[in-house]
Formats: C-alpha cells, structure tokens, sequence
C-alpha cells in the first residue's frame, strides 16, 4: 500500500516497512523526495484486500 508525502505532497510513496497483526495494518514510510518519514495505523477492516 502507497501514501503520499504529508510535507511535499509525493504521491505513491512505497513503504520502508510494514507490519500486520489481527487488527492493524502499521507502515513506516520516508519520502524519496524531501525525505520526511512517517507512520501510518490503519484498521483492517477498511482495507480487506490487503
């Protein structure tokens, strides 16, 4: 799953790391652009193909 860039706006952003568990999907992303890292929680729920 991509994000887009919370400081530059770079879309598609691949992430460096991703973890799944019962209840989350959690990934760690750092943009190749401007180089600003994040993290991401999502619930699973709301995405049942990933």
């Amino acid at each position: 799953m991509t994000d887009t860039c919370p400081r530059c706006c770079r879309r598609n952003v691949p992430p460096r790391a991703e973890r799944t568990d019962a209840g989350q999907i959690r990934s760690a992303y750092r943009c190749p652009a401007c180089g600003h890292a994040w993290i991401t929680s999502r619930q699973r729920a709301a995405y049942p193909a990933a």
